[in-house]
């Protein structure tokens, strides 16, 4: 089977997974993630939470699948070409709630509360991410003082009207147009987030059902859902990571909590079955895989 024959057969293959219900999601953002629990990062003013990781894997979804299925957004690989000094991604408020599975019945001023909360994260720290354009498949942004991306509404911004959506809001809102709700990436991580996305080897496959677990539980298997082989992960680790207050002050129920929240990404097939290590309460650790054939309903091996 020659290389135009495998990618055929792996685009096959992907098509089913996201026919099944899958989304693709970038993979950096996991490692900035990880990073930021074990302190090579920091997040300066803003929050790197679960909700701001549901409007990223959102962005890159749509990035990805309109690349490969059709759209071709630009062909910066070419030396001829310009290197853009940005990318735009418009999201309206129904393809984000499609994408998360809501459940909750957000409202437009739910929504827009969340997406206009991503500018204000801002990244501080010299970090190695994945970076799928790179012959070494890492790159590192040094001094890193920036956020991840921008945010504008179409509707309240002449450049974007283009983006305007032609759908009504339903209900007491029915007069008003739906929300579209454009991400800009231009900052040195926020291209390389963007290129991520737009490469099969820059993303990954993740069961959407992710997104109805509880909130802690969406950010702890964000921090851990890049890494290929085993994962070590101690009571300090999960905290700095979820943003929890440490030293804890009653470690017996810190650890109690960290057992918790991965027993849910172990009942849901996100890991398997954690082992937990240490003697005492104090070293308590807990090492495991993340379980990537469990992550959708269809298994597809990425290469």
């Amino acid at each position: 089977m020659n290389e135009e024959e495998k990618l055929k057969k792996q685009d096959k293959k992907l098509r089913r997974a996201l026919e099944a219900g899958a989304g693709m999601v970038e993979i950096s953002s996991s490692k900035i993630a990880w990073d930021k629990g074990h302190d090579k990062i920091k997040v300066t003013s803003g929050k790197l939470d679960y909700r701001a990781y549901q409007v990223l894997d959102c962005a890159a979804d749509m990035i990805a699948q309109k690349h490969w299925f059709g759209c071709v957004i630009g062909s910066w690989d070419e030396p001829k070409t310009k290197e853009p000094e940005r990318f735009l991604v418009p999201i309206s408020y129904e393809d984000f709630k499609k994408f998360i599975q809501d459940k909750q019945n957000l409202d437009t001023k739910d929504i827009t509360r969340i997406f206009k909360k991503v500018p204000n994260i801002i990244l501080e720290g010299e970090v190695d991410i994945p970076y799928c354009l790179s012959k070494s498949r890492w790159m590192r942004i040094k001094q890193y003082l920036d956020n991840i991306c921008g945010v504008a509404i179409a509707h309240e911004d002449k450049e974007f009207e283009q983006y305007r959506s032609d759908r009504k809001m339903r209900g007491r809102g029915s007069e008003k147009e739906e929300p579209v709700f454009i991400l800009l990436f231009s900052s040195p991580y926020g291209l390389a987030f963007f290129r991520n996305a737009m490469h099969r080897k820059g993303t990954q496959i993740q069961d959407r059902k992710l997104y109805n677990l509880p909130p802690k539980a969406q950010e702890l298997f964000q921090v851990v859902r890049w890494k290929n082989d085993l994962i070590i992960l101690n009571t300090e680790r999960i905290s700095r990571a979820l943003d929890w207050a440490w030293p804890a002050s009653n470690i017996h129920r810190r650890v109690n909590k960290c057992r918790k929240l991965l027993e849910i990404l172990y009942e849901n097939e996100f890991i398997n079955k954690p082992k937990e290590r240490g003697k005492t309460i104090e070293r308590k650790d807990w090492i495991f895989y993340v379980r990537k054939r469990k992550l959708i309903s269809f298994p597809v091996k990425i290469n």
